[in-house]
């Protein structure tokens, strides 16, 4: 034991250090500054993995979504979260939930529930309003129950950081024909290889995470992401034209390992649940109070972004269409999930 002296010496030299180094501060007062509900020992740790970047909307909300889970169960479910595809792509990971090697992933793979890629298809909504009605919706949550003839749930399900737009290297895409010749990076979907085949453009399945070098090198000479996702991952440093076509979006799923979840006391069950819910709505709060800014950031380094009117937009509808047909034709959905699906949103389909 020291004198009380001495004691003092090192709690004015502790004080000084926190004073000139304000990181220093920072980082003793978020170790120091848990309440006595979430300081203790979880009963169950969830680890999250996905493949976007830490800036991205869906890290963030993630991050909500950690603390809402170990506030509401007093510290008895711990959340850690894995970004950037650290622990795999995000078809790897999908694997890694289904064989309780991971609890959950955010994002995953959508061959999982298959049907879940048509709401995917090009143009079924107009408007962000629309595209959540259909993601929230009955028809969608009976949908993806398919998931757990692979060991797996899906906890909660939203849009993935809004509509898609295209990124290129060569020119701006104000009407379908600008589409022609260009290597356009598509994820594995069938709806989205589809349509861009559709309007001319040669559709290259990419991984995401080695979207920014294969754009870098000239493999493609664009890509198609939503506007949180060309901001995050920098896509506007290696492209220089943007369209807002808003064409396309992808529900946000949310796997969980079945058994991993079955072992949870329901009280834990119903906690992680709202918290996914409200996750999901936060991420919609952050991708619509940030959209404008992306737009501005992306212009402001160098990318050119080109927003379609209705009318420019409209001429790329009948391309959206034959995919949907196309999707008919090969079994992936029918006619009736079809118009129930448009039904949701007040639409319907004439050939």
């Amino acid at each position: 034991m020291g004198s009380t002296k001495s004691k003092f010496f090192i709690f004015m030299a502790f004080s000084a250090m926190l004073t000139l180094f304000p990181s220093c501060k920072k980082s003793y007062l978020k170790l120091h500054t848990l309440s006595p509900k979430t300081a203790v020992k979880p009963d169950f740790v969830m680890h999250v993995g996905h493949a976007q970047t830490e800036e991205s909307v869906r890290h963030r909300s993630l991050l909500y979504f950690k603390e809402q889970v170990e506030v509401q169960s007093e510290g008895k479910i711990g959340v850690e979260i894995f970004p950037n595809g650290i622990i795999g792509g995000e078809s790897e990971m999908t694997v890694a939930v289904s064989e309780g090697k991971l609890e959950a992933v955010r994002g995953g793979d959508l061959d999982v529930v298959p049907k879940a890629r048509l709401l995917g298809l090009p143009m079924i909504a107009d408007s962000l309003i629309d595209a959540r009605k259909l993601c929230y919706s009955n028809f969608v949550k009976d949908m993806l129950s398919s998931a757990e003839s692979k060991n797996m749930m899906v906890l909660a399900v939203g849009d993935d950081s809004g509509f898609h737009q295209i990124t290129n290297s060569v020119r701006p895409i104000i009407k379908p024909e600008d589409m022609k010749g260009l290597t356009i990076r598509s994820p594995q979907s069938s709806a989205t290889v589809n349509f861009l085949n559709a309007v001319g453009a040669q559709a290259s399945v990419v991984p995401f995470t080695e979207l920014y070098a294969a754009l870098a090198i000239g493999l493609v000479s664009g890509q198609e992401n939503p506007l949180a996702i060309i901001d995050s991952s920098k896509i506007y440093e290696v492209q220089k034209y943007c369209t807002i076509i808003n064409y396309q979006f992808f529900p946000e799923l949310m796997f969980v390992n079945k058994d991993w979840w079955n072992s949870l006391p329901e009280e834990y069950q119903n906690i992680i649940t709202i918290c996914a819910r409200k996750m999901m709505f936060e991420n919609a709060k952050m991708t619509d109070a940030e959209n404008e800014a992306y737009i501005e950031h992306i212009q402001a380094n160098g990318c050119k972004v080109v927003t379609l009117t209705k009318e420019q937009r409209a001429a790329f509808f009948p391309y959206a269409k034959r995919v949907w047909k196309s999707a008919i034709d090969a079994g992936e959905i029918s006619e009736k999930e079809l118009k129930q699906i448009l039904k949701i949103i007040g639409k319907n389909v004439n050939w």
